[in-house]
């Protein structure tokens, strides 16, 4: 398995939505690359904090200033 198509599979991987034959490929080549190991670390960790963001009230004056920026980008 390339490198490129363990990146592709994280999601369903991190979801618990692969079969486990995927699974076992998946983990045969994380067991031998170090990079991809580091990159699926870094992936986890990046959805609890995104959510986490998400829950923050943006400031009204902040969201006046970005409709009007993206009104005036569109026209």
């Amino acid at each position: 398995m390339h490198c490129e198509k363990c990146i592709e599979l994280f999601v369903e991987y991190t979801d618990g939505e692969m079969d486990p034959e995927q699974v076992a490929r998946l983990e045969e080549h994380l067991s031998d690359c170090p990079p991809c190991l580091d990159f699926l670390k870094s992936y986890k960790k990046t959805g609890p904090v995104c959510k986490e963001a998400l829950k923050q009230e943006m400031p009204s004056s902040m969201k006046s200033s970005l409709s009007q920026f993206l009104r005036d980008e569109l026209q």
